[in-house]
């Protein structure tokens, strides 16, 4: 070879490196175990010391699961229950554990050991599987579940053998094996796998009936700002009523960008632009639909998915760039070496997104009066008519037959008012009492003293609250509540009770600036916060049980006045009633009662008597509001308006401790 054939041979290219912010496995090691440390404080807070704990984040997740699982979940709920403290100590100590463990070299291993253990038994009893057998699960709201991630990422932060440099040279290091990810257990095969699987689950959870219904979307979105800081719970609900009912459209296309994002650094060469829009991506679920985790509610105990498919995104960052020339696609790469197990991963993806995408919506979401509308109702505040009626093909079965208008459910959840042994079963013969759709309950069982005869009277005539004197907002057949709205009403009716719990005479809730807004000398009295109201409207906020608007006081046959409920009342400035918890919470107004002429604002709450209306007065109903119940009314926390009998009989069962 000579001098001038050397001089025109062209320099080889030095390796194009990536920009990555998580560059080694060291650096993913300490991330991850600050993430289990974030956990165990979590896990040391107030909350989770309580039996809440325990009906939250275990019995909870027992519904609707497979038989064999629901049992499972249910006897280690009722297991750990009566030592709630203990267990819960115990369980925030393995954490500290596992999370100190990680940030020294000498106990990794030991420390990923014991989270491999530890992930699967947090995963199936504390997050019940993802939901992901229950037909509700989505990415959006946190499925697969943020536990079963920590163990995907263990796996790469479990440290190897480095590769010498015979081995570099006989086969180059580049693109995702050259990733932080990719030093793990498995290579650059397990990131890869776990990418593509994460994506591709959430693509296959978006097609499902459940999340396929018209407000899907907003329900999940409006439906964490329970228990938030204000602020962040005005723009979750402001947020999630933009997506309206355009649920459906909605998970379509994120079904379509998750495969996108997914399958992108399998069959081309450059990952990064893929791993950025699904970082972005799990950002967005993460500050709507996962709600930040809820760390900031007091009862959050991990900052759920969306960060940790940040921090893969991140550590799956290319540290070299691969040649053009000679990169192979990991995908053709796979298909050359195990055609068989490719293939077959293949057909079962795209079963799957077809079943899914094929298997119909519930026949109740299909009718003119269903979910898909329940965002644009809002019923005339000047009528005193029933709305839409239900169809009774579909929505009797809760009724006992009556024609009542609302949301109706085939089958509700136990729901929880916070205190031990405080949970309502609403369930049974009487199934749509979840939401409180009748006005006479079959199975409103009274056990306590017989009211006086004139007592009695009194109330049967000015509080019947039957169908034609109680407007609902929203009407029509309603899937039953999704996970993720049971789990968050739950917690929306154990935060409001606790706001409340100050208030347990009417002196107490006067010395707070709530009002009397009825009259004082009938037993059931509505008491509002015009401060409140106010507020509540200028900030088009609501639900917020850190601004109740109103409390409700029942008075017993023997004097004593207990708290009844806590009242919402929808903003003035709201036209929709936000629906964050499905068909759990409804929204109703009272229409056969009498108030001043010129009520407006903070005083458009005023009942003065029921109709006839006495001079001077008119007929007109109260705003659309929404009760939080602190006595066992039929129908459980969240029913609407009994009439007022059943309220004062449930008062007298509370104040007796029945």
């Amino acid at each position: 070879m000579t001098a001038v054939e050397v001089e025109q041979s062209p320099p080889l290219d030095p390796p194009r490196r990536s920009f990555s912010l998580v560059r080694t496995q060291r650096t993913l090691q300490i991330i991850l175990g600050l993430f289990w440390l974030l956990d165990a404080g979590l896990q040391f807070q107030p909350f989770m010391f309580r039996s809440s704990f325990t009906t939250t984040y275990l019995l909870n997740n027992a519904q609707n699961q497979p038989d064999v699982i629901r049992w499972i979940i249910t006897n280690v709920g009722h297991f750990v229950g009566p030592h709630v403290a203990v267990w819960n100590t115990f369980f925030a100590l393995i954490q500290v554990a596992i999370g100190v463990g990680l940030l020294f070299r000498r106990t990794v291993r030991p420390a990923l050991a014991v989270s491999f253990f530890w992930a699967f038994g947090v995963w199936f009893f504390g997050e019940g599987l993802g939901q992901i057998f229950t037909g509700s699960a989505s990415a959006l709201t946190g499925a697969p579940g943020s536990v079963f991630l920590y163990g995907l990422i263990g796996l790469m932060a479990w440290p190897r053998t480095a590769p010498t440099a015979e081995d570099r040279e006989a086969e180059p290091i580049v693109g995702i094996a050259s990733s932080a990810a990719a030093q793990g257990i498995g290579g650059a095969a397990t990131p890869l796998l776990v990418w593509c699987g994460y994506w591709s689950l959430a693509a296959i959870l978006f097609l499902l009936p459940d999340n396929r219904t018209p407000t899907s979307v907003s329900s999940a979105i409006t439906g964490m700002s329970a228990g938030e800081p204000s602020t962040y719970a005005h723009f979750l609900n402001n947020f999630g009523g933009h997506f309206g009912s355009g649920g459906l459209w909605t998970t379509w296309l994120l079904a379509i960008g998750s495969l996108i994002v997914g399958f992108g650094p399998l069959v081309l060469r450059r990952a990064t632009p893929f791993l950025a829009a699904g970082g972005l991506l799990a950002t967005f679920f993460w500050i709507s639909g996962q709600g930040l985790g809820g760390i900031f509610t007091g009862s959050g105990t991990d900052p759920n998915s969306g960060p940790l498919i940040v921090l893969l995104a991140l550590a799956m960052a290319p540290a070299v760039l691969p040649d053009p020339a000679t990169w192979l696609s990991p995908f053709s790469t796979a298909l050359f070496r195990y055609p068989v197990l490719v293939l077959g991963g293949v057909v079962a993806l795209v079963a799957g997104l077809f079943l899914s995408a094929i298997y119909p919506v519930a026949a109740q979401e299909s009718t003119g009066t269903a979910m898909a509308g329940m965002t644009g109702m809002s019923g005339s505040a000047t009528s005193g008519s029933s709305g839409q009626t239900a169809s009774t093909a579909t929505c009797t079965r809760g009724n006992n037959g009556s024609a009542r208008s609302g949301l109706d459910v085939t089958n509700t959840p136990n729901m929880s008012m916070g205190g031990p042994g405080a949970i309502m079963n609403m369930n049974g013969a009487d199934a749509s009492a979840a939401a409180g759709l009748n006005t006479t309950k079959a199975n409103c069982h009274y056990t306590g003293p017989a009211l006086p005869t004139a007592f009695a009277q009194e109330l049967l005539a000015q509080g019947a609250n039957g169908p034609t004197d109680v407007h609902m907002a929203a009407t029509g057949c309603a899937s039953e509540p999704t996970f993720s709205q049971q789990i968050n009403a739950t917690q929306y009716v154990q935060l409001t009770s606790r706001a409340v719990a100050g208030y347990a005479t009417p002196s107490q809730a006067v010395a707070a600036g709530y009002v009397p807004v009825s009259p004082t000398n009938y037993p059931v009295v509505y008491y509002v916060n015009p401060t409140i109201v106010a507020a509540n409207a200028a900030a088009k906020r609501t639900l917020d049980p850190t601004s109740i608007d109103g409390l409700v006081y029942a008075q017993t046959p023997t004097g004593t006045q207990e708290l009844a409920a806590a009242m919402y009342v929808l903003p003035t400035t709201l036209t929709t009633p936000p629906m964050p918890y499905g068909p759990l919470v409804q929204w109703h107004q009272r229409t056969a009662v009498c108030g001043p002429s010129s009520a407006t604002g903070a005083t458009a709450f005023q009942i003065t008597g029921t109709v006839p209306c006495a001079p001077g007065t008119v007929q007109h109903p109260t705003p659309y509001v929404t009760m939080v119940w602190q006595v066992p009314v039929a129908g459980g926390p969240l029913a609407i308006q009994p009439p007022d009998i059943q309220t004062v009989e449930a008062s007298v069962m509370a104040s007796s401790g029945s």
